[in-house]
C-alpha cells in the first residue's frame, strides 16, 4: 500500500473535473512516461494497483490526510490537545460544508475510484502479465473501488455513482453533472461488485493449507472481501440507513427520495447470514492466550488481559484477524507519557491522547457489572467534598496490589498493574475488567518498561501540564490500547476481526427479535474478556463458560438487549475506528434512543454514563490536572476532583458529513444533507 509517484502527480483533481488519462503524467520529469508505457510494463502496472490500495484509509496516524481521519479524538473515546487536530472541528461544532477535510476526503475517494477505473480499463493491455494475474488483480481492484464507495456512504450518505467511467477534459461539462444515487442504489452497487468478485473465484485466499500466508498481507483476499461485505450489509441494515425519519425527506432535484422511507427487516436477515457464514467457516478463531501468553483453545485457561491484548493486534499470527492494513502508521507517540525531567533512557512521547471520564466510566467492574448498578461495589466519592488530612487520604486512595482474578499463582511481575513505591492509587482504578487496564493509563500507574516509575499527571508531575507544554493529558488519563510498540510482529493495523463479527451477529439477532441468540453471541465476547456473562432469559440458571454465575439484565426487551450489545461493542472495539460510525448508525450519538435532539436523554447508563447528557456532545469531565483548589491538607487527593475539561457539540445533522460546498457550486444536481444548507444554518 505504499505511496509512489502516481499518488502525487494528480494534485488538485476534484470530482468530475478530471484531466485526460495521458495528462495524469504531465508532472513526470521530461514526460518520460505515458499511460501506454505504464501498462506495457508488469512492474509499473502493479505499482498502479499499489497506488489504488493507498486510498484505503489509514486510521492510525494522528496527522490524518488523504482519505483518512484519526477518529478516536472525534468521539468520547479520547481527545488530542493540539490546534491542528482535524477532529476538533467535529466535536466543537465548527465543521461546515467548506471545511478542508470535508472536501479533501470526498475528492480523494473519487480520485481513488478514478485510478481504479483506469487500472480496470488498461490492465488487459499488459502483455507481460499472465492472464490469471490480470483477473486476480482486477477482482481486487473492483473490491477496493466498492470499499471506497462504502466509506463515502458511511461519511456522506448516498453519493453519485461513476461506474466504470473515466472522465476527461474533452467531454461535455453536462456529463460530469451526476445526481446523488439513493442509499439503496449505492449499497446495491457496492454489494453487486463484492458479490461478483467473490463468485468469480478469482480472488486469492489468505490461507495456504489453513495457515495464514504472510505474502497476502494487505491484499483483499477472498476471506477479507467476505468479511468487508458483512460489514457493508450491517450498515445497510442499520437505523441510519434503514428508515431513520430524520433523513426521509432528503430528495434530489427531480424529487427522488434518497433514503428508505421505512425499515426493511430483510436487510437484517442478510447481515446475519453474512456474519454467521464467517463464524461457521472455521477459518478464524477468537484469540485466547494463557498466563504465559501462549495460545490456548480452553477459555478456562485463557487470561483475559493477554487475550484481549492480542485480539486487536494487527499481525499475521493473530488467528482472529480477518483483514489488516499494511504500511499503516501505527503511531504511538501520543500514548507514551511525556516523562519530563527523567533520564534520556526513558521512552518519551507526547502523552496527550487522553480519555474523558465519561468513557473511563463505561468499563465494567471485574464482575462485569456497570458501575451504576446498585450492587456493583464500585467505589464512589463525593466530588464536592474531597478528603483532607483530617478525613484521611485513605478514604480515596490505597496501595494494595491489583491481582489478576484468573491467575492467582503467577509471578510477582504479572498483574494488571503494580504499585510504585510511595504512590498509592485511587480506589476507582481497582477491581475493573481487563479491558479497562488494556485501554487506560491512569494516575500513578507504572509504565510497562519501568515498574518503579509511575506516570504522574498532576500539575508538576513527570507527565503533567506544569505550565510549559501542550503535551499532557487534559483529562488526567492517557489512551493505552493499540500500544504494541514493544510487541513482535506488529506490522498491520487491524481493520476487521472475528470478535467484531460475533458482535455483528448479536446485533442482527437482537434486531430480528431473537434475543436469547443475541445474548448468546454477545456472551462469547464477554467470556473472553473475563466478565460474567448475561443470562439469556430470566429463567436461565446455567453457569457461564468460565464457571461464573451469570448476571441478569434489568429487562429482556429488545431495546435493553440492543443497548447491552452496543455497550459491549463500544468497549471491545474501542480505538479501532468503530465508535464514530457505530453511534451514528445506531441513532444514539445525540444521547437519545433513536430520536432527535429534543427527545429525552437516555439515563439508563448503557451507551453513555447515566450522569452524562448530550451523547457525543455535552460536558466532558476530567481529573484536576491543573491543581485547582489545592492545599497542603488535600494535595494528595485533590487531583481526583472532577472538572469539566471540554464542552462538545453534537446534533442530529452530524450523523453525516455535509456535501462539500465546492461540489455543490460545481454540480447543480447535487443536494445538501439535512441541517447543512445555508438556510438551515
Amino acid at each position: 500500500m505504499k505511496k509512489n509517484i502516481f499518488g502525487i502527480i494528480l494534485a488538485g483533481m476534484a470530482m468530475f473535473s478530471f484531466t485526460s488519462c495521458e495528462d495524469y503524467f504531465d508532472d513526470v520529469p521530461n514526460n518520460a512516461m505515458s499511460l501506454d508505457d505504464v501498462f506495457e510494463n508488469r512492474g509499473l502496472t502493479l505499482e498502479w494497483l499499489t497506488n489504488v490500495y493507498s486510498y484505503f484509509p489509514d486510521f492510525t496516524n494522528r496527522y490524518a490526510g488523504g482519505t483518512a481521519m484519526f477518529w478516536g479524538p472525534g468521539t468520547i473515546e479520547g481527545y488530542l490537545p493540539w490546534d491542528w487536530v482535524e477532529t476538533h472541528n467535529i466535536i466543537h461544532g465548527t465543521m461546515y460544508p467548506s471545511t478542508d477535510f470535508v472536501n479533501r476526503i470526498w475528492r480523494e475517494y473519487y480520485r481513488g475510484i478514478q485510478y481504479a477505473n483506469i487500472y480496470l480499463a488498461n490492465v488487459d493491455k499488459c502483455s507481460r502479465m499472465p492472464d490469471n494475474e490480470k483477473e486476480w488483480t482486477k477482482a481486487e481492484c473492483r473490491a477496493l473501488r466498492a470499499m471506497f464507495y462504502f466509506n463515502m456512504v458511511k461519511l456522506y450518505g448516498p453519493v453519485p455513482l461513476v461506474g466504470d467511467r473515466i472522465f476527461g477534459v474533452d467531454e461535455p461539462t453536462s456529463d460530469y453533472m451526476l445526481p446523488r444515487a439513493t442509499v439503496d442504489q449505492c449499497f446495491d452497487y457496492i454489494l453487486s461488485e463484492l458479490d461478483d468478485v467473490l463468485k468469480s473465484g478469482r480472488l486469492a485466499s489468505q490461507f495456504t493449507e489453513r495457515i495464514y500466508n504472510a505474502q497476502m498481507k494487505g491484499n483483499l483476499t477472498q476471506e477479507a472481501v467476505e468479511g468487508l461485505r458483512s460489514i457493508v450489509l450491517l450498515f445497510r441494515a442499520s437505523y441510519l440507513y434503514n428508515g431513520d425519519p430524520y433523513f426521509q425527506g432528503l430528495a434530489n432535484t427531480d424529487g427522488t427520495k434518497l433514503f428508505p422511507q421505512s425499515r426493511d427487516e430483510q436487510k437484517w436477515r442478510d447481515a446475519l447470514k453474512a456474519a454467521l457464514d464467517i463464524i461457521n467457516s472455521g477459518k478464524f478463531r477468537l484469540t485466547y492466550r494463557d498466563k504465559d501468553k501462549k495460545l490456548t483453545e480452553d477459555i478456562t485457561k485463557a487470561d483475559p488481559y493477554y487475550s484481549v491484548f492480542e485480539a486487536s493486534r494487527g499481525s499475521s499470527d493473530n488467528e482472529e484477524m480477518i483483514y489488516g492494513r499494511t504500511n499503516s502508521s501505527n503511531e504511538t507517540y501520543a500514548m507514551v507519557p511525556r516523562f519530563g525531567n527523567l533520564a534520556s533512557n526513558y521512552d518519551k512521547g507526547g502523552g496527550a491522547y487522553t480519555v474523558p471520564l465519561q468513557f473511563v466510566d463505561l468499563f465494567f467492574t471485574a464482575e462485569g457489572k456497570r458501575i451504576d448498578d446498585e450492587d456493583s461495589g464500585y467505589f464512589t466519592y463525593d466530588n464536592d467534598n474531597i478528603p483532607t488530612a483530617v478525613r484521611g487520604a485513605n478514604a480515596i486512595i490505597q496501595a494494595l496490589e491489583c491481582k489478576d482474578t484468573y491467575n492467582t499463582e503467577l509471578s510477582p511481575n504479572h498483574s494488571y498493574f503494580r504499585i510504585a513505591s510511595g504512590h498509592p492509587v485511587m480506589k476507582q482504578f481497582y477491581d475493573r475488567e481487563a479491558r479497562f487496564y488494556l485501554n487506560v493509563t491512569f494516575q500513578y500507574r507504572p509504565w510497562d518498561f519501568d515498574k518503579d516509575t509511575p506516570v504522574e499527571m498532576e500539575y508538576n508531575g513527570n507527565s503533567g501540564p506544569n505550565g510549559n507544554t501542550h503535551d499532557y493529558p487534559i483529562f488526567g488519563t492517557i489512551t493505552r490500547k493499540l500500544y504494541y510498540a514493544k510487541t513482535p510482529n506488529w506490522d498491520m493495523a487491524m481493520v476487521l476481526r472475528l470478535g467484531e463479527i460475533y458482535l455483528n451477529a448479536a446485533e442482527c439477532y437482537a434486531e430480528l427479535g431473537e434475543l436469547d441468540k443475541a445474548i448468546e453471541y454477545m456472551n462469547v465476547i464477554r467470556a473472553r474478556a473475563g466478565v460474567a456473562e448475561y443470562k439469556t432469559s430470566a429463567a436461565d440458571n446455567t453457569l457461564g463458560a468460565r464457571g461464573k454465575e451469570k448476571l441478569a439484565l434489568p429487562a429482556y426487551d429488545q431495546e435493553t438487549v440492543l443497548k447491552a450489545i452496543y455497550r459491549e461493542r463500544i468497549l471491545e472495539l474501542s480505538y479501532e475506528s468503530k465508535h464514530y460510525f457505530d453511534v451514528r448508525r445506531w441513532g444514539v450519538a445525540n444521547g437519545t434512543w433513536r430520536g432527535n435532539d429534543n427527545d429525552p436523554q437516555m439515563t439508563d447508563s448503557w451507551v453513555y454514563p447515566a450522569y452524562h447528557k448530550g451523547g457525543e456532545g455535552g460536558e466532558m469531565l476530567g481529573f484536576n490536572v491543573n491543581a485547582i483548589g489545592q492545599t497542603d491538607a488535600n494535595k494528595n487527593v485533590i487531583f481526583y476532583k472532577r472538572f469539566v475539561q471540554d464542552t462538545r457539540v453534537f446534533n442530529k445533522r452530524m450523523s453525516l458529513f455535509p456535501i462539500p460546498q465546492t461540489d455543490l457550486y460545481r454540480n447543480d444536481l447535487l443536494v445538501q444533507n439535512p441541517g447543512w444548507s445555508a438556510e438551515e444554518n
